[in-house]
């Protein structure tokens, strides 16, 4: 049977040539994984973090100041409350006992003059009097007060400027009459109006109250108290939010009292529903909310009084309510790019300290891949990366104990075949062997001439052919039984074979030409005292092991000499004349390891056994052919 080639090691395929696919993820170094994982999973914290903790805080502080400006808007909406409870005391003072008599008796004195013009001085006198009664002059949130008789005109009395009589006015035509009850003597709030025969002066808001006849069933005329909007400009004049502010102050009727910060509209005009406010937001006493004006973002509050009805609304812009919240939220970037950096630059140098020994490790691979297996010694840590260097660096030192026990095996077997072909052209064997053939052609004996040949021939065929380690035991004993066949035809009857050897042995392997050298030993070293040679090959296949045993009946070996040879075994230096021996047991113990033996038993004069034990292998291992 021809025998098995070694199968050829698979060859790693190829990387792909693809120039995107070194930027893949799984392609970049542990170190950069290491500083993106690391830099996004913190900076992504710290970002949230930072985030939401602003969002909260500015939601928080838009929600107070959306309740905080109404609770102002209310202050100045109770101060405006006591301005008109300020006029409602004008009338109340005009009910009084003494005043509402002289105003009953001037009203009497003007109806009796009837048409008559210019009214009489003694009207204009009771009239005067009936008016001043009431200290108009001294409360400055009243602008003038208009005495109505019920058919002979109107009285006005303007504070600072006197009075005059209106005899074309009459209650009648004025806007607020269809609104009045007469059958009610309280007095009824008509907001904001311009005053009809003063145009130009600014509006006022009105309170009238009927003028009862003394018996109560009829009336008598209409007093009318004219509030000034300029005491409500000046009690609205420290509320300021801020520059480009807006504040305005409707009455019950929706009808603007004041307006601070827009020129485009005026006192008494009618609120137009502005900012999203219409009549149907008036229904909750205060409300905030943030809306955009001309793409600036604006906080619209606003505040009902539920005892005049009175409103108060602010605009503002928000930038002025948020300035706080503006200047964390730039702290709130501020720290999250500190921390952005700070996390990066941590990530760079964790991941460089943890990634620092397996930097030095690929170093070191690169020098194992070029045959260079002195590994640094590896760091004394217990974590995953100090138990792979300790692996690999043991693999490195393994893998280069491995090396040198093939090479040395490799040299051994060489040496072998080298003494072993030294030992047949030896000019010694050579030239004995020739003799002998030549003795036996001169002699007649061609037939043994012609089996020396052949097996001379077989000899050299054999380290020719042969090219691999192992062998099976029955190509390993034709060798022998060619090489002593040569050793016969020299010696002749001298030299006496003996085989012992178990047919079930012969088709297990062993490294070729292993015990080769002793039989040489034993034919060189093996002569008795009666001049022959007997030796004997003995191989035994027992219990998972081949024994083989090469016996001789020589002289023997003395002690002390044997002492000698296993020294130069046990020290791997052979001396002249164990040589063979030393390159027998250094081929078990690198083919064979500790399950390789050799045994060396002599007696003087009683001959010499050199015993060999290994592995019994019937099968073939890498590199093994039959």
């Amino acid at each position: 049977m021809k025998p098995l080639k070694p199968l050829k090691p698979l060859k790693p395929p190829k990387p792909s040539k693809r120039p995107n696919q070194r930027w893949t993820i799984d392609n970049w170094p542990i170190a950069t994984k290491l500083i993106v994982v690391y830099s996004l999973l913190i900076s992504g914290t710290v970002s949230t973090v930072g985030i939401v903790s602003y969002y909260y805080y500015s939601l928080s502080m838009e929600n107070q100041i959306k309740a905080y400006i109404p609770q102002l808007l209310s202050q100045t909406s109770r101060h405006l409350d006591t301005y008109q409870g300020e006029l409602l005391y004008v009338t109340r003072t005009a009910l009084a006992k003494q005043n509402i008599a002289a105003i009953r008796r001037a009203i009497r004195q003007a109806e009796s003059d009837g048409a008559r013009r210019p009214q009489s001085l003694m009207t204009s006198i009771l009239l005067n009097d009936a008016i001043r009664q009431l200290n108009i002059e001294q409360r400055q949130y009243v602008s003038g007060v208009t005495l109505y008789t019920h058919d002979a005109g109107a009285f006005y009395y303007q504070i600072g400027e006197g009075g005059v009589w209106l005899d074309q006015r009459n209650y009648r035509k004025e806007s607020w009459y269809p609104e009045i009850d007469e059958s009610n003597p309280v007095p009824v709030i008509f907001g904001t109006e311009a005053l009809m025969d003063t145009p130009g002066t600014p509006s006022v808001f009105k309170i009238v109250q009927p003028i009862r006849s003394p018996d109560g069933q009829n009336v008598a005329g209409f007093l009318e108290v004219d509030g000034s909007l300029q005491l409500i400009n000046t009690m609205l004049l420290d509320v300021n939010f801020g520059p480009d502010t807006r504040l305005f102050v409707l009455d019950h009727h929706d009808r603007l009292m004041y307006a601070k910060g827009d020129p485009s509209v005026g006192a008494g005009e009618e609120w137009k529903g502005d900012f999203g406010l219409s009549g149907g937001d008036w229904s909750r006493s205060g409300n905030s909310r943030f809306v955009s004006i001309g793409g600036i973002r604006h906080l619209v509050s606003y505040t009902k009084s539920d005892q005049t009805g009175w409103k108060v609304i602010a605009v503002i812009p928000a930038e002025y309510l948020t300035k706080g919240v503006s200047q964390v939220k730039w702290w709130t970037i501020a720290g999250i790019a500190a921390g952005t950096t700070v996390a990066v630059i941590a990530a760079i140098l964790l991941a460089y300290s943890m990634t620092r020994r397996l930097r030095l490790l690929v170093v070191s691979l690169r020098d194992l891949e070029k045959n260079d297996f002195q590994m640094p010694f590896p760091p004394m840590r217990t974590d995953e990366v100090g138990r792979v260097w300790g692996a690999i660096s043991r693999m490195a030192g393994r893998i280069h104990v491995l090396i040198n026990e093939v090479y040395q095996s490799k040299i051994l077997k060489q040496e072998a075949e080298i003494r072993s072909l030294q030992s047949q052209i030896n000019p010694h064997f050579l030239n004995n062997s020739l003799e002998t053939l030549r003795y036996l052609v001169k002699s007649g004996r061609a037939e043994s001439a012609e089996q020396g040949l052949i097996a001379l021939a077989d000899l050299f065929r054999y380290h020719a052919v042969r090219e691999h380690e192992m062998v099976s035991l029955a190509v390993e004993m034709a060798f022998m039984k060619n090489y002593l066949h040569m050793q016969k035809l020299r010696f002749g009857d001298q030299l006496q074979i003996e085989y012992d050897v178990d047919d079930a042995a012969l088709s297990a392997y062993l490294p070729g030409l292993l015990f080769q050298p002793l039989v040489e030993n034993a034919i060189v070293h093996g002569s008795s005292l009666q001049g022959t040679i007997a030796v004997t090959i003995r191989i035994k296949a027992r219990e998972g092991q081949l024994t083989i045993s090469v016996i001789d009946e020589g002289r023997g070996i003395l002690p002390e000499k044997l002492n000698e040879i296993w020294s130069d075994l046990g020290a791997d230096s052979g001396q002249t004349g164990s040589v063979g021996l030393l390159n027998v047991y250094r081929r078990i113990r690198l083919i064979y390891k500790d399950e390789g033996e050799m045994y060396i038993q002599s007696e003087p004069h009683n001959g010499t056994i050199v015993t060999l034990k290994i592995p019994l292998k019937f099968d073939y291992g890498e590199g093994l052919a039959r």
